[in-house]
């Protein structure tokens, strides 16, 4: 949905969305006062991080690095306490 920002002499700037980009959009009535107010083009909205935001940013993407040890810990082997007189040793 495209917006447009106008200036009104008396009200100042307000700002139309329309439902399609056809028809000339140079003029238009103010929506308070009904008089006549011209087009604003304005910079596109661009912005950007800081290093550090970007950074982190990005860290969180990658994936982490873990040891054996982190991603499961060594389980203790617990003796069974069956005797099993078949078994030798």
């Amino acid at each position: 949905m495209p917006s447009y920002t106008f200036r009104c002499k008396d009200c100042g700037e307000f700002t139309l969305f329309f439902k399609t980009m056809a028809g000339n959009k140079q003029k238009t009535e103010c929506p308070n006062c009904n008089q006549q107010s011209t087009r604003v083009f304005l910079a596109p909205n661009l912005y950007s991080l800081s290093r550090e935001v970007s950074s982190r940013i990005e860290k969180g993407m990658e994936p982490q690095r873990m040891t054996r040890a982190e991603l499961c810990p060594k389980q203790l082997v617990k003796k069974s306490k069956v005797n099993r007189p078949w078994q030798v040793g």
